[in-house]
């Protein structure tokens, strides 16, 4: 636009010489020279272009021939499984149920026993501090028996004693006294 804008103010310039006109058709002439050659660079994009196109509707078409079936199958291979994937995850969430029910079970059988095992062991605490008692007790009892019967024995023994040895003094004196006793 602004080539044809220049161009208009030269034409309305009344006073021109030959030499310029000459050079105003120089330019004009240039201008369209550059124009046609654009346009020619136009036209060989534009054919580059199309064959570019062309070249990728084949790839498209021999891609979509090559990969139609394959995404055809996929298709009805994710239809087929569908049914499936469900039913599977049901009976995994089914089992997930019958094993937490199953984990509970085992828990409260695991509680009772705990439980019971800890009744049990207070129960033989019980008995055992019963029969350390017992024991005890017979041990104490002992032990007097002893003590009585090292008593009972042991008085009499030294009544005994005491006389052996008041009847040894006896003798001794009666012997000492005696006529047969003095050599």
């Amino acid at each position: 636009m602004t080539v044809a804008s220049g161009a208009a103010i030269i034409l309305l310039q009344d006073d021109l010489s030959q030499h310029d006109i000459h050079l105003l058709m120089i330019f004009v002439g240039l201008i369209a020279v550059a124009l046609l050659l654009q346009a020619l660079g136009f036209v060989i994009a534009g054919i580059f272009g199309a064959k570019l196109l062309h070249r990728v509707d084949g790839i498209a078409r021999e891609v979509h021939q090559r990969t139609g079936p394959m995404i055809d199958k996929t298709s009805q291979l994710i239809t087929d499984l569908g049914p499936r994937v469900q039913s599977l995850t049901e009976n995994a969430e089914q089992i997930s149920y019958a094993v937490r029910a199953k984990i509970d079970e085992v828990g409260e059988t695991v509680s009772q026993f705990n439980r019971t095992a800890m009744e049990a062991n207070g129960r033989a605490r019980t008995q055992m501090s019963r029969a350390d008692g017992i024991v005890t007790d017979a041990l104490t009892a002992t032990e007097e028996i002893a003590h009585t019967i090292e008593d009972s024995i042991r008085a009499p023994v030294r009544q005994i004693a005491g006389m052996l040895a008041g009847f040894k003094a006896m003798i001794d004196t009666l012997i000492a006294r005696s006529p047969f006793g003095k050599d």
